[in-house]
């Protein structure tokens, strides 16, 4: 368990798997936690290094006075992974975690190798 200031605020995160390996990040759906990644974070630790966070407002991550945008969203994980120095990631997203990583792939599509949505 881990937290970064980032964007004004902070961001609960966990990064676990083989830090050699290509990154691979999980951006979870409205009204969850990162743990929802728990179960497929530890099958592929051993082949990527993983990157769970929580989004704004959500987990163990701080909730800054509402509404939050999609931008906000994108901006914080950008911040976050140039925090972490993750510079090209494949970006996992479940349903609004999937807007994020769209999101993300036009705003700094220097960090996003891949994308997956669910």
């Amino acid at each position: 368990m881990a937290f970064a200031r980032v964007n004004g605020i902070v961001l609960h995160h966990d990064v676990r798997g083989n830090a050699d390996a290509p990154a691979l990040v999980f951006s979870n759906s409205l009204g969850t936690d990162f743990r929802i990644w728990d179960e497929v974070a530890a099958r592929l630790a051993g082949d990527f290094r993983i990157v769970l966070y929580d989004k704004r407002g959500h987990g163990l991550s701080e909730a800054p006075p509402a509404p939050y945008t999609i931008d906000d969203h994108v901006g914080d994980l950008a911040a976050l992974l140039d925090h972490l120095g993750i510079a090209r990631a494949a970006v996992v997203g479940l349903s609004v975690g999937g807007l994020i990583a769209q999101g993300l792939a036009a705003a700094r599509p220097d960090l996003v190798a891949a994308l997956v949505l669910i």
